[in-house]
């Protein structure tokens, strides 16, 4: 696969093919063509792939908006979080962490309160953004 070139330097326009608009700059169907095929991607995969990439960026925005909160966790906060997503129960974590199961209740409830979480849903939002699974 050669150099593909997208716009002539001496006149800096496109160069004639067929184009696309992306990101208000057009891009010849030659370079997705190759594209895809470099990647071995389908065309049918496209919509999957557009999906992951949107997913990816709302949980990178996530993670950027609420990076501080998340920080102000503990190490052991961090620790009861991660199992908590993993499904284990207070009694569970007690055992993996040689604590008491009270003591899993006070860190879970100050992870509630340091992340606001109303909900199961808000634990994972954390999770997924912040690549704990």
């Amino acid at each position: 696969m050669g150099v593909i070139k997208l716009f002539d330097t001496a006149q800096t326009k496109p160069v004639p093919q067929h184009n696309i608009l992306w990101n208000e700059k057009k891009l010849p169907i030659s370079f997705i063509k190759d594209f895809l095929f470099f990647f071995d991607v389908l065309p049918e995969d496209l919509p999957k792939l557009i999906s992951f990439s949107k997913e990816l960026e709302k949980n990178r925005q996530f993670a950027t908006r609420n990076k501080k909160k998340f920080n102000s966790l503990t190490d052991k906060e961090k620790e009861v979080f991660i199992l908590v997503i993993n499904g284990k129960s207070s009694h569970e974590i007690a055992k993996i962490l040689f604590i008491e199961t009270s003591t899993v209740s006070t860190h879970r409830k100050r992870i509630k309160q340091k992340l606001n979480l109303k909900s199961i849903f808000d634990w994972y939002q954390y999770a997924k953004a912040f690549e704990l699974m």
